[in-house]
Formats: C-alpha cells, sequence, structure tokens
C-alpha cells in the first residue's frame, strides 16, 4: 500500500506540475531585462522577443516559460538588432523574469563609416559614429570568419602577422600618442611592403614609420626628436607646415616642411654630436 500511495503521489505532482506548467501563467516569462545597449535598441528586441513568446519550441513546449525558453533564439534576436555585439549572458531571475545582459564589440579603428576594426581584429557593423576613430587601410589584408560564444564574427588577417591583436593594439597606443603630441591621426595607412604611414584630418602631415618595428622604441626615438632643436623649434613655429616626419630608419629621424626650399647642397640636422648629412631635400635628426 505504500508503493502504492507513493507512485499515485508521483502521478499527481507530475500532472500537477504539467498542468501549471503548459496551462496556467505560473511559470510564463512575464518580463525581460536587458542591460549594455541603449533604449531605442531594447524596445526593438522586447517586441521581437513577446512576438517570438507566442511560438511553441519543438512543436511542443512553449517558449514563454521560464524552463524551456530558448538561449539561442534570445541570441539572434539580440544579434539581428544589435550587429555589434560582442557577447550576451542569459539567466533566469525568479519564475516570471530573464536577465540578458549584452556586451558590445569596442572599437579600436574604423574600416569605414560604419564599420569598426577591434583590437582583436573583428570587423563589425554598426550605427555609432565612428568618427572619432582613425581610419586604417591594411593593403593586401584579408578576412575570415570564425565563431565565439555561438556568434559568427568577420576576422582581420594581416600579411606576415602571426598576431593580429597585439599589433593592433601597439598600433593604437602609438597612434594615440601622435594624436596627443603631434597632431590628430585621422587616416592610417598600412602598405604591403611594411611601410606605415599615419595622416592627419587633411592629409597634409604624416609620420612614417615601419609595421614590424618595436613601436615603443620608435616612440622614444621620435619623442627624443621633437623635443630636440632644430625640430622642437619648427614644430613650435610652424607645426601646420608639418609634410612628414620619418622615423624608419633606426635612432634617425627625417623631417620636411613646407617652408623648406629645395636645395642641392647638404642640409643638416643637428643632436647632439650625432649629426646626419644626406643630400636630398629632408633634414635629418638622430635620437638616442
Amino acid at each position: 500500500m505504500i508503493r502504492v500511495a507513493i507512485k499515485l503521489s508521483l502521478v499527481v505532482l507530475a500532472s500537477s506540475f504539467f498542468y501549471c506548467y503548459f496551462y496556467t501563467d505560473y511559470f510564463m516569462i512575464h518580463s525581460y531585462q536587458i542591460s549594455g545597449i541603449d533604449e531605442n535598441d531594447k524596445l526593438a528586441i522586447l517586441a521581437q522577443l513577446q512576438a517570438r513568446d507566442k511560438k511553441k519550441l519543438y512543436i511542443v513546449f512553449p517558449a514563454n516559460k521560464i524552463f524551456t525558453y530558448s538561449n539561442s533564439m534570445i541570441i539572434n534576436t539580440v544579434h539581428t538588432v544589435v550587429p555589434e555585439m560582442a557577447a550576451v549572458t542569459i539567466r533566469p531571475v525568479g519564475l516570471h523574469t530573464v536577465k540578458v545582459e549584452v556586451t558590445l564589440l569596442k572599437p579600436f579603428f574604423r574600416v569605414s563609416d560604419t564599420k569598426g576594426l577591434t583590437s582583436d581584429g573583428i570587423i563589425f557593423t554598426t550605427k555609432y559614429n565612428l568618427i572619432l576613430y582613425p581610419r586604417i587601410t591594411i593593403a593586401s589584408s584579408t578576412t575570415q570568419s570564425i565563431k565565439h560564444g555561438g556568434l559568427s564574427f568577420t576576422h582581420l588577417v594581416i600579411p606576415s602577422r602571426s598576431n593580429e591583436e597585439e599589433f593592433l593594439k601597439d598600433l593604437d597606443s602609438f597612434v594615440g600618442k601622435i594624436s596627443s603630441v603631434v597632431f590628430p591621426v585621422d587616416n592610417i595607412l598600412v602598405e604591403g611592403s611594411g611601410d606605415v604611414s599615419a595622416y592627419n584630418k587633411d592629409g597634409t602631415s604624416k609620420i612614417l614609420f615601419l609595421r614590424d618595428a618595436d613601436l615603443k622604441k620608435v616612440w622614444s626615438t621620435l619623442v627624443s626628436a621633437i623635443d630636440t632643436d632644430p625640430l622642437k623649434t619648427k614644430l613650435a613655429t610652424n607645426k601646420e607646415g608639418l609634410e612628414y616626419l620619418d622615423v624608419r630608419y633606426g635612432n634617425k629621424v627625417f623631417y620636411r616642411f613646407n617652408d623648406m626650399t629645395f636645395q642641392k647642397g647638404t642640409v643638416t640636422g643637428i643632436l647632439d654630436h650625432h649629426a646626419t648629412t644626406i643630400e636630398v631635400v629632408s633634414s635629418t635628426t638622430s635620437a638616442h
């Protein structure tokens, strides 16, 4: 009799749970708590989620119940509205609420006016304004599709670089220093030869360096040169006339301004006792 009573009790409990789950509102999802995005995107996502909640999963299970909602459906819905989504965390809070936390991709550069580039080489579309980020063009670069956390991303592949993330992070740091000390960098061109040019907004001034160089050493060389005469004075009196600073040759910094006339002889810029004499239009300095 005890076994029969236990079996009957289990059947009653199972039947009660089945009835409550499928035919009452007791386990129904009443709200979604969405964070990490703006209000307009939240409203758009909520509207789509509420419409999809009326559907069935695998024809049988209700999509609007706390134990049978679809993670993949929520992820796809968020990603449709927010293409710059990097990751999403979904978890139930109580019996009637699902919390959705969205993490956005962070741009370091822009590939176009609507596409950003992250530090780890992910190219993504965004509605947000990218004008404050330097535009980057990398010759001979390719893209490949990768998956992370159930999401597909477009990944940039840089020729001759096994670690795109290290290069892009170092480049971002270097360009930030240029922008704060010399001129705001608006455009970056990475050529197939390995030369890199960082331009100002008008394209009238640029700084040249090598893609595979140690950019910390390059910056040390550059900052030493621009803090030493004659280059220091030239920048102080005619920064808008700067045409280029060339830091591709070890501890030497070549430079040219628009008020420097062509000379067939030698032009020598002097720093310490290490003067460099060249028979070209440019002046040069040597830095430690």
